[in-house]
Order: C-alpha cells, then sequence, then structure tokens
C-alpha cells in the first residue's frame, strides 16, 4: 500500500541536537517526501536559517521547498488573568505535497497531495 509518510518528534529528541543537525534533519527528510510534526517549535534562528538553506537547495526537477505551519495553543498566566501563546505542534513538508484548506491560531487543517505531486510514497 502507497502513502504518505509522517514523523512525529518529540521535543526531547531534538533537544541535544544543534541548530544545525535539526536543520539537516528537517531538510533530509522533506527532500525525501515526508512531513515532519515537531513537538514544540525551532527558534526563530533555526526556523530562519531553516528557510534559508531551502532556498539554497531548491532544484526545480527533485524539490522545490518546504512548508512550515504551526499550531499554538494559549495558557492561562497567573490567576488566570492573561493568556500568552506558545507553540504546540510545528508541521513541515515539502511545498508541493502540503495544502493548507483552513487555518486559524488553534486551529489547521491540512491536505497532503501525494498523487502528481512528485512526493515520494512509502
Amino acid at each position: 500500500m502507497d502513502g504518505l509518510k509522517m514523523d512525529f518528534l518529540s521535543s526531547k529528541a531534538l533537544e541535544d541536537k544543534s541548530s544545525m543537525e535539526k536543520i539537516s534533519l528537517i531538510i533530509d527528510r522533506v527532500k525525501d517526501g515526508d512531513i515532519l510534526v515537531l513537538e514544540g517549535s525551532l527558534s526563530p534562528s533555526e526556523e530562519a536559517e531553516l528557510i534559508e538553506t531551502t532556498m539554497r537547495e531548491i532544484d526545480v526537477d527533485n524539490f522545490v521547498g518546504i512548508d512550515i505551519y504551526t499550531l499554538e495553543k494559549d495558557e492561562k498566566a497567573f490567576l488566570g488573568l492573561s493568556k500568552r501563546r506558545t507553540v504546540g505542534l510545528t508541521i513541515i513538508g515539502p511545498a508541493n505535497v502540503m495544502r493548507t484548506v483552513k487555518k486559524k491560531s488553534n486551529f489547521l487543517s491540512m491536505i497532503a497531495e501525494i498523487g502528481d505531486s512528485g512526493a515520494s510514497v512509502h
């Protein structure tokens, strides 16, 4: 049976890796057509480096880039007086596969296209 591979990585799986190790891991898996779901998020500098590295590696025949989506959660502060937003999940995948249907700060509906997208199937 053919399908799209999704890897779910806990924050613990990435915490001991350097920024470049995280970026290499993400790009290698996304180039293989996989979608990664990360608990939490990359730092702003890591996300910027990921985008910069991706732009350098784009090859229209084999790798068209990545899409990154974050799903936030609200956390109540002391005594419930104010809320702050934290990232609950980050979803990273090939740009030619991921299609957003609906996105709000706490809701994400997504379709992954594997037919003629050029994505590898597992």
